[in-house]
């Protein structure tokens, strides 16, 4: 009896832990800046996102995440803000590890009479875009993808993950200590 209820723990604990949730840490280096044409080989896009596959289709859908941030702002954070002056939104999200990552996020503002405004988003695989406006002026400038352009992302499991993974191998510990005894 004892041996089934340690079994039952341990894969409960399995179990929990591979449907926790985690943060991925990526990031974009290396881009072609539309205004000089030069490839900045310095140039980051930082990111990370918070989520899990909750549907177990493989892919982590925009559904799926509780944060998504690009260069220090979460836009899951700031789309309950938008309104008629100010947009801040997530068009597209996915992320497998057979398809990588791909995203479209970004936010744009304007003043009530559509004078002055503007906007910054990132599209994956393409760029991160800048635009500003006001009367007699106009700016558009990108950061493009290149070939060059390197990409990584790493997963960094949540606090509750390891808590449930140190909680399986104390129970596995102990089933195996004892079956010394006996």
């Amino acid at each position: 009896m004892l041996k089934q209820l340690i079994n039952a723990g341990i894969l409960a604990c399995l179990c929990g832990s591979a449907q926790a949730a985690a943060t991925w840490n990526f990031q974009y280096q290396g881009f072609l800046d539309s205004r000089d044409g030069v490839f900045h080989a310095d140039r980051q896009v930082n990111g990370s996102f918070v989520g899990g596959d909750w549907n177990a289709n493989g892919i982590v859908e925009r559904s799926e995440i509780t944060s998504l941030v690009l260069n220090g702002v979460d836009y899951v954070i700031c789309e309950p803000s938008t309104n008629a002056y100010y947009v801040c939104s997530i068009e597209a999200f996915n992320y497998s590890a057979a398809d990588g990552l791909v995203f479209t996020a970004g936010e744009r503002g304007k003043d009530p009479e559509g004078l002055v405004g503007g906007g910054h988003y990132f599209v994956s695989g393409e760029g991160e875009y800048h635009y500003r406006y006001r009367p007699g002026f106009e700016e558009n400038y990108s950061y493009r993808w290149t070939p060059e352009t390197t990409f990584t992302i790493t997963a960094v499991p949540e606090p509750s993950t390891w808590a449930m993974l140190g909680a399986g191998l104390l129970l596995t510990a102990a089933a195996v200590r004892r079956g010394r005894r006996a």
